[in-house]
């Protein structure tokens, strides 16, 4: 899908121009942050920026809206965090976990969280915001094939003259928007074509369906999110060719301050430099203790599944994690604080010189980090950890088992997820941290907590494992791979012995063991054959690798 461009995380030049009163691109950031021309209806549009981020007093600021009263006195960006925090939360459609209900601006219109990855949770919110009330919003991208700069918002895909891209729609032209003429009551204006789209084969959305009852996903829940059916449109263009790499990029996102996080905020783990990462929205933050912070999250992942709600206990190791732009350094020597990752906020689209600009609001001055500090980055895991509320040992293993058990159940519906795996780990990890206080050791959580599925989908090495790249595994899959587990136990228990489970993994043969075993059980239309569903740098590793593990092992010398 993402064949036409190149998505790197490139650090530029000086931003240019001088910035109006309500931004301060002196000196937090370096980065080149600038974009295209400045133009009202445009071929390329998607929807018109009408309003400024930071408008308080104007018509459109005054009225009610979404999750606030008329004459609130907010800014548009402040009105952004209002709104995640009044999202709801609501069973997921898998009937395992909570996610999010997505409120609109449209009459009593809200609907369940989407099928999305975890980056494509973050710029669904923002950009979405951005289009109902008409406010600027564009990410900055690096065309690789062509060696330029590009633009994605709400002027379309544009280039640095401000034409729109070879090979991508003129929105404004193409595409309808029912905004203007729809009113409560009247009925939802449907794009046939947008409806049917899809962002990849998982991006399935179970509450909704095609004209004719099929199968449906990003289109169809994108037709009912928006009148203005170009946004539908971008969105899908928007979500394929941007991810986790551009947040990272200092051109898109800026970091901050632990102590000024707030709602609409994202925290980025990353431990390469290009490819995937971890992308955490913040729902919500509040401050239960006087000095102490309480975070909520959600997330999506890869493969797609609906925002995870997650509450302050269970989010609270992300934001402590080396991997979050700490301390240390990834697997090739670069430190994680070069890698983007940690708390960052939105750079907000500004007019500055006949230019759209990405600047860094001036009220976030005192609190942004310049991407060159990398001390400040790195010492802010640290400072989250006396920073967010930690609860009871006892309040701390329930959130950690919450965790453990949503990772299995991602594994059962996606059996080669990396990310699910490593999940389950790192909460196994802190328990044992925990286990002191609790009089047990970490073999007692193991002996207690431990499942032979956990030992199934053992954690892999991302970047030596070709598994963490298929995103397309299913449930039946699942299936097939515990049965092979279960046959493998009753032959060891006959034989008197105790042999650890096959790890599901690439092995000399590939899959071969479990495609066998599909054929056995009369399934082997249900066994797929691995695919590059991402970008994979380690698809011609021999055998993946198993990472190492605090874990006792299955069997246990006496």
């Amino acid at each position: 899908m993402k064949k036409a461009l190149l998505l790197l995380v490139l650090l530029a030049l000086a931003a240019v121009g001088c910035a109006p009163t309500d931004v301060d691109t002196d000196s937090a950031d370096a980065t080149d942050a600038s974009g295209p021309p400045v133009t009202k209806g445009g071929a390329g549009e998607v929807w018109s920026a009408d309003n400024a981020w930071s408008d308080t007093d104007t018509t459109a600021a005054k009225k009610a809206g979404i999750a606030w009263e008329e004459n609130s006195g907010l800014s548009w960006e402040e009105k952004y965090g209002v709104w995640l925090s009044s999202l709801e939360t609501i069973p997921s459609a898998s009937g395992w976990g909570t996610t999010i209900s997505i409120k609109t601006p449209w009459g009593d219109k809200t609907l369940p969280g989407p099928t999305l990855e975890c980056a494509e949770v973050a710029m669904t919110l923002r950009a979405t915001f951005a289009s109902w009330y008409h406010l600027p919003f564009f990410l900055k991208g690096w065309d690789a094939e062509n060696h330029r700069w590009f633009y994605a918002g709400h002027f379309g895909f544009v280039d640095g003259s401000g034409h729109v891209l070879s090979g991508f729609p003129g929105f404004k032209g193409k595409y309808k928007d029912y905004e203007k003429g729809w009113k409560p009551g009247d009925a939802w204006p449907s794009d046939p074509t947008l409806r049917l789209r899809h962002l990849g084969a998982n991006d399935t959305v179970t509450f909704l369906s095609g004209p004719n009852g099929e199968e449906v996903g990003a289109g169809a829940y994108f037709d009912e999110l928006y009148l203005n059916k170009r946004t539908g449109y971008f969105m899908r263009l928007m979500l394929l060719y941007f991810g986790s790499a551009n947040l990272a990029d200092g051109a898109n996102m800026f970091h901050i301050a632990p102590d000024a996080v707030r709602a609409g905020d994202v925290l980025l783990e990353r431990w390469q430099k290009e490819g995937i990462g971890h992308t955490i929205p913040v729902l919500r933050v509040t401050s239960p203790i006087e000095g102490k912070l309480a975070i909520e999250i959600a997330t999506g992942s890869m493969p797609r599944r609906q925002p995870k709600y997650e509450d302050a206990l269970q989010s609270r190791y992300y934001f402590t994690m080396n991997a979050t732009g700490g301390e240390g350094n990834a697997s090739d020597g670069t430190p994680y604080a070069k890698l983007g990752g940690g708390i960052r906020r939105w750079r907000v689209a500004t007019p500055q010189n006949g230019r759209w600009t990405n600047a860094i609001p001036k009220g976030d001055s005192d609190i942004a980090i310049s991407d060159k500090d990398l001390e400040g980055i790195a010492a802010r895991p640290k400072e989250f950890d006396a920073l967010l509320i930690t609860g009871s040992p006892d309040e701390q293993v329930i959130a950690l088992t919450a965790k453990i058990q949503g990772a299995r159940e991602h594994l059962l519906e996606h059996p080669s997820s990396c990310s699910a795996r490593e999940t389950r780990e790192k909460a196994f990890e802190a328990l044992y941290s925990l286990a002191p206080q609790l009089g047990k050791s970490a073999e007692d959580i193991d002996a207690e907590l431990r499942t032979t599925d956990d030992y199934v989908f053992g954690e892999l090495e991302y970047e030596k494992s070709k598994t963490c790249c298929w995103n397309s595994t299913t449930p039946a899959m699942a299936e097939i791979i515990l049965d092979l587990a279960r046959e493998e136990k009753e032959a060891a228990e006959a034989e008197g012995v105790c042999r650890a489970p096959t790890v599901f993994r690439a092995q000399a043969d590939g899959y071969a063991v479990w495609a066998d075993h599909a054929a056995k059980m009369g399934r082997a239309s249900d066994w797929l054959d691995w695919s590059e569903d991402e970008p994979c740098a380690q698809k011609e590793v021999a055998e993946d690798a198993i990472a190492a593990s605090e874990a006792q092992s299955f069997c246990p010398a006496n």
